[in-house]
């Protein structure tokens, strides 16, 4: 009986040290990363109607840095934010075309996460360079989005790899031919695209300068 609290003594012990090992080693520093790095574009609850679109300095959202590169945390860029997405049918419903793609987000032109109504998908459109003469871009498509609910969405741009996320679910990737263009701290991000919305709602909306883990991924 003796050995059997012993062993249970023991067992206990080295659950202890296996979870303070990953909270100190994994999750306490993602979750500084996640505080300490993000970049708020958006906060309140906005309608992406055909009067909507914002221009945002990255010079003016970013403090005491004089590039987006977070060191040792990798290359690329993520995008965090919650949307609820309409149903409207014909173009009755929009000063612009229904058939017409609808700008969410853009850093010139790379990357540019969209929304197009009638086919209802999500698009991130990213500039590579295969070619030291000219630029090639490549599109991540999700089709199928489910309108008249709030999502989240994060777009993980890592090295060559774009990734999705919807409701932290990885539902597309794409791994692109070379390492995309992506703007750096003189950048402005555009929000919307006046009288070319998509006249659904978006809150909490923001930027990461490096690419999310996965762990960061569930706590952003």
């Amino acid at each position: 009986m003796d050995f059997e609290y012993i062993y249970l003594f023991i067992f206990i012990i080295i659950i202890i040290i296996l979870f303070s090992i990953f909270y100190y080693y994994y999750w306490t520093p993602s979750q500084s990363n996640i505080v300490k790095y993000k970049i708020s574009l958006l906060n309140d609850e906005i309608v992406f109607d055909d009067t909507f679109t914002q221009t945002l300095n990255m010079n003016t959202l970013v403090a005491n840095r004089k590039t987006l590169y977070v060191p040792q945390l990798g290359y690329g860029l993520s995008f965090v934010w919650d949307m609820y997405i309409p149903t409207l049918n014909g173009n009755d419903k929009w000063q612009t075309s229904f058939n017409r793609i609808k700008p969410i987000i853009s850093m010139m032109d790379s990357p540019v996460i969209s929304y197009h109504p009638k086919k209802n998908y999500i698009s991130i459109v990213l500039k590579y360079r295969n070619n030291p003469f000219y630029a090639q871009f490549a599109e991540v498509k999700f089709e199928n989005v489910k309108p008249q609910n709030w999502s989240n969405y994060i777009v993980i741009i890592e090295n060559r790899n774009i990734k999705l996320f919807i409701n932290k679910k990885l539902v597309a990737l794409k791994i692109l031919p070379s390492v995309p263009v992506v703007y750096d701290i003189q950048s402005e991000i555009v929000l919307g695209d006046i009288n070319n919305n998509f006249q659904g709602k978006v809150r909490n909306m923001a930027l990461y300068p490096y690419p999310l883990s996965i762990d960061e991924v569930e706590l952003v």
